[in-house]
């Protein structure tokens, strides 16, 4: 069954959601929200996208080997944090995000 105004919507919905994900991420330390927050934000636009146009246009979408590159992230963001002395959470968001969509195609794979 497809829902016409669902994919209209969504086409909306979806980019503002990641914009204010970014915005959770990166203002996090300055008002309430920071790396997880954020990430699931991104995660649950993520997730819509998902459900609205299929998993397999998501997986097209967002490869899911960028855990890894999240990880990476991770990593070298906690370095900066060291040397640096200022936090920075987008690691912690990106492998939030990936992490709540890789659950969510995990659990339709098994349906």
């Amino acid at each position: 069954m497809q829902n016409t105004l669902l994919y209209v919507v969504s086409r909306y919905v979806v980019p503002v959601m990641q914009i204010y994900g970014l915005y959770i991420i990166f203002h996090g330390h300055e008002a309430p929200g920071g790396g997880f927050a954020g990430g699931m934000v991104l995660g649950i636009g993520l997730v819509l996208y998902s459900l609205v146009f299929g998993l397999s246009e998501g997986q097209k979408r967002v490869p899911f080997d960028l855990a890894m590159v999240g990880g990476i992230i991770l990593i070298v963001t906690i370095f900066a944090e060291i040397l640096i002395g200022h936090v920075f959470e987008i690691g912690i968001g990106l492998i939030v995000a990936l992490v709540a969509l890789s659950i969510f195609s995990t659990l339709v794979e098994e349906v």
